[in-house]
């Protein structure tokens, strides 16, 4: 059975690498949503030295989940998870692939191997085209045509993969077999020569089916997906083996510890592959939680061996102490068999050279008998100059020849071990050196040379023991796996066989006590039962779980940005009066590994620490089978949020180019820290949306503890200014392009001298953003006047962008009752005042408005508050004033209306609008005058823009690249 999946495994992995190298990079990498790239940066693309910065295109569109300004589409989106259309085409290929292989093989295991290759590549094509329409962006109810699906396989190499193995398919065969894939669209469009009937039988059975799982994942997730899944597998008829539906789940959720999560997801899922000859069905590390659905026969030694091999590899390194005398003890850490071997290979050759130490006293009586036994294997003693009670004949291995340093290594495990001081008793069984030095002459079954025998010296003799062992079974295999082999003796020492314990069980050191932790929280979790401490009695409780723990921080213990004065004085630290001036925090085994790993990442990752970091989760895997060809790299590669942002190649710099994700383990951006200052958190906040633009994946930051969601990108703490600035703590793919524009906006707003924090609060807010949108356009407006080419391209930009938000707002009526008086108020000015030519200054724009308000409030202080003083007041002051200044409009925009007349409604306007109905006949605050003025003068100004754009038959959002009519500043 295993041959079968693995088998099933190997070419099912063997044509999805074919279909990433030959579609998704070739093709799908190259094409990009955004605008047309300058010719210097993709001179500089195509040279290797700048990174495209554009979305790939088919990340830029939801698979699932996405967003619709229509409210009904909404409604239903909302309820899946978020993903990109091409991790939901990925995934759709990647679980028909597997599934159809081990389908087939499980049923006929000689299966022809050509024939098997190419229904999965027909399945692989159809599987990524499944979703055409929505690729091409076409009505999901619109006709799918031959033209489109010419369009789609040129587009991305299609024909060229098919053709790889021999395949021909039509246009209309394609559309066929697509349709196949849909129980709505089936034999819509039958092909005048209909396709292989294989074929057409696999997309039925696999890429509809596969469909339908990451269906159901995306849209049941943490709630109830795994087990809606199980369900679909369990209920389907087209599988021909039954063991197609037995899965068996891990679902752990433990948000403390998310590092030591990703690190148990990896182990499980390679031991799932090395074990049951497959990746897990799913496997998922998002917001708190681990899910896996992995074969049910083997899941429990999958666990088994996953959780072992996490624990052996925990960052608490094991050491090995020498004695002077030679006596070597573990420390820190808990090897098994093969992993004690890779101790010993990586240790300094200096070190393995002590384990022989022996008696000088001996050393003439054994140099010959040495020297005969062991130089045919190149180990001939080279013994020092003499000194202390002991020597070794290998004070420096490095010279010795490669060969021979494997002998040397060989004989230093067997010497470690017989000779390894241990807590021996009769309470735990463990054999003494006597009781060690008899089970292996009882394996080896050679009597001893009289040589050795002679040897008075105990621990000499077990030094000289393992050399002439390593000697003698070096032509005799068999000797050498019964001593060194996978269960041979040694094994069975260090491990532990039957109701024999091992040695590893008590070895001493913090890192042991951390292993088994671990080994006990996991255990337990994977076990679907209740975490708990192994000793409930302890005083102290940890830092960050609250679990009963003993071990204080402290500054050796090497955690990533934890630090014991940070919590000096927190409530229930057990200090005393005697406790150290910076406290004492208690922190739990398991979180002592789990910051101990964050250490390990950020030393890969580099940069400059700056802080307990927020915990940002993003899924290294997504979709069916996404493991299928990931390596089991030694460690996650790292990558900061500037990392995924960085576009220019640089030595030594990490960065993302765009698919990597789905070849390699990438922890994204998991050691971010949001900054406290605004313009630090706008910059955070932008990096992290373009990141998940770039990597397609979705990025939730917690501070506090993870919560499931279904949204791209999500922020349980965000500041309320940004959050009110891009209108939603939770973002669904197609909302984070605006998302970014609004945070681009916000980062000149507060970067700008006159605007600032102050601007930017008033823009970030809905109900005050018109009024900021005119108080930052006018500021713009007024640089621009005497700004010098190095600052216009900027201020143009800005004064742009502002003007055709304050466009959309007035067409939208977005704005408060008091900014849209302003407007109307700005807009009839422009029947009373000539439009305002040349450099003019800010008082000729501002004129009709200062006037009105200036003259209200003298009227007053002079005690003239009814409605009809003030306006006779105030139309009198404007009709003097414009005549005297000639700046009174020509009588044409007045419909030959007197300037008189037009002076006493605008009056009245002013008077009961803005006087009366803004300020309530009170005098303004200084800002509150400038806000209004702002949105008066824009409005004025635009007024006469839009005049212009209707004179010139251009539209109204062109016009501000139009050139200044008569010296005007547009």
């Amino acid at each position: 059975m295993n041959t079968g999946m693995k088998r099933a495994n190997a070419v099912a992995g063997e044509v999805y690498s074919r279909f990433m190298a030959e579609v998704l990079e070739k093709h799908v990498l190259k094409e990009r949503a955004g605008g047309q790239l300058g010719e210097e940066l993709k001179k500089n693309i195509q040279s290797g030295k700048s990174i495209d910065p554009r979305v790939i295109y088919l990340m830029s569109i939801s698979g699932k989940g996405g967003w619709d300004d229509d409210a009904g589409k909404r409604e239903r989106y909302l309820k899946n998870q978020n993903v990109t259309l091409l991790d939901h085409l990925l995934s759709v290929v990647r679980g028909a692939l597997m599934l159809a292989a081990l389908d087939w093989l499980l049923e006929n295991p000689d299966m022809d191997e050509r024939e098997l290759r190419q229904r999965l590549t027909v399945i692989a094509a159809i599987a990524f085209l499944h979703d055409l329409d929505k690729m091409l962006q076409v009505p999901r109810d619109a006709e799918l045509t031959v033209a489109h699906v010419d369009e789609a396989v040129k587009r991305y190499g299609i024909t060229a993969f098919l053709a790889s193995e021999g395949i021909e398919l039509s246009h209309d065969q394609i559309r066929f077999l697509i349709e196949q894939a849909e129980d709505s669209q089936r034999y819509r469009h039958p092909a005048a020569v209909s396709p292989p009937r294989a074929y057409k039988h696999a997309v039925e059975r696999y890429v509809k089916l596969a469909d339908k799982l990451d269906g159901l994942w995306q849209e049941h997730g943490a709630q109830s997906g795994l087990e809606a899944i199980i369900q679909r597998l369990q209920q389907e008829q087209s599988f021909s083996s039954a063991l197609l539906a037995q899965w068996e789940t891990v679902d752990v959720f433990d948000p403390h510890h998310p590092f030591l999560l990703d690190e148990l997801q990896r182990r499980l899922s390679f031991a799932c592959q090395r074990i049951a000859g497959i990746p897990p069905l799913l496997e998922v590390h998002q917001d708190g939680r681990l899910f896996m659905l992995m074969p049910k026969a083997q899941a429990d030694k999958i666990k088994a061996d996953g959780l072992k091999r996490l624990v052996s590899h925990l960052p608490f390194k094991l050491e090995i102490s020498i004695s002077n005398r030679g006596l070597p003890e573990l420390l820190n850490g808990k090897p098994d068999h093969v992993g004690l071997q890779e101790f010993l290979e990586k240790e300094p050759r200096r070190t393995i050279g002590q384990l022989f130490r022996i008696s000088n006293g001996l050393i003439e009586q054994i140099k010959q008998p040495m020297d005969d036994c062991l130089k045919p294997i190149g180990l001939a003693p080279r013994w020092p100059k003499l000194s202390g009670q002991t020597s070794t004949p290998y004070p420096d291995p490095d010279i010795l020849e490669s060969a021979a340093q494997q002998h040397l290594l060989k004989a230093a495990h067997l010497a470690l071990l017989i000779n390894l001081k241990l807590p021996v008793s009769k309470k735990n069984g463990l054999p003494d050196y006597a009781e060690r030095e008899r089970q292996l002459l009882a394996v080896v079954g050679i009597p001893l040379p009289d040589w050795l025998l002679a040897i008075g010296d105990d621990q000499s003799r077990r030094v000289l023991l393992s050399l002439w062992l390593v000697a003698i079974s070096s032509s005799d295999s068999e000797l050498s796996q019964r001593v060194w082999g996978d269960t041979g003796l040694l094994q069975q020492w260090l491990e532990g066989a039957g109701e024999t314990v091992g040695f590893s069980q008590f070895f001493e050191g913090e890192g042991v006590a951390v292993q088994q932790a671990v080994e006990r929280h996991f255990g337990q979790l994977l076990g679907k039962q209740r975490a708990y401490p192994n000793d409930e009695g302890v005083a102290g409780r940890c830092l960050f779980t609250d679990e009963p723990a003993s071990t204080l921080i402290a500054s050796n213990l090497g955690l990533y940005e934890v630090k014991v004065s940070a919590f000096s004085g927190r409530d229930g630290k057990p200090d005393s009066i005697t406790a150290p001036p910076n406290g004492q925090v208690p922190i739990g085994h398991v979180s002592l590994a789990e910051h101990k790993l964050r250490s390990d990442v950020y030393s890969i990752q580099g940069g400059k620490p700056s802080g307990v970091p927020n915990l940002l989760s993003s899924p290294v895997t997504t979709g069916l089978f996404g493991a299928l060809i990931l390596n089991n790299d030694q460690t996650f590669s790292a990558l900061s949020v500037y990392d995924l942002s960085r576009q220019k190649v640089e030595p030594g710099k990490a960065y993302y180019k765009g698919l990597e994700a789905y070849r390699h383990r990438y922890r994204m951006a998991r050691l971010e820290r949001i900054p406290e200052k605004t313009e630090d958190q706008i910059n955070m906040l932008r990096l992290l949306l373009s990141a998940c633009l770039r990597i397609g994946r979705p990025i939730h930051v917690f501070r506090g503890l993870p919560t499931p969601q279904k949204a791209l990108f999500y922020f349980d703490a965000m500041p309320p200014v940004l959050k009110a600035l891009i209108g939603y703590q939770a973002l669904r793919l197609e909302q984070i392009p605006d998302a970014i524009a609004n945070l681009n906006m916000a980062q000149i707003l507060i970067e700008t001298p006159s605007l600032g924090y102050d601007v930017l609060n008033l823009y970030a807010f809905r109900r005050t953003r018109f009024s900021a949108i005119c108080l930052a356009w006018c500021h713009a407006h007024d640089v621009l006047k005497h700004a010098n080419n190095q600052k216009t391209g900027a201020m143009k930009q800005l004064a742009t962008r502002l003007f055709k938000e304050f466009q959309q707002l007035e067409e939208q009526q977005d704005m408060s009752d008091s900014d849209g008086a302003l407007v109307q108020l700005g807009q009839a000015a422009t029947r009373i005042q000539r439009r305002p030519t040349g450099q003019v200054s800010t008082n000729v724009e501002m004129r009709v408005f200062k006037i009105c308000l200036d003259s209200a409030l003298a009227l007053r202080s002079a005690g003239q508050t009814d409605p009809a003083s003030l306006i006779h007041g105030i139309a009198g002051e404007l009709e003097t004033n414009l005549v005297r200044k000639d700046e009174a409009a020509a009588k044409k925009h007045r419909n030959e209306q007197s300037l008189e007349a037009a002076c006493m409604d605008f009056a009245s306007q002013f008077v009961h609008e803005v006087w009366i109905g803004v300020l309530h006949g009170k005098p303004p605050a200084q800002k509150t005058r400038r806000l209004l003025g702002s949105v008066y003068r824009m409005a004025f100004l635009q007024a006469f823009r839009n005049a212009t754009a209707n004179e010139t038959n251009q539209p109204i959002e062109d016009t501000a690249t139009l050139e200044p009519a008569q010296g005007e500043l547009l």
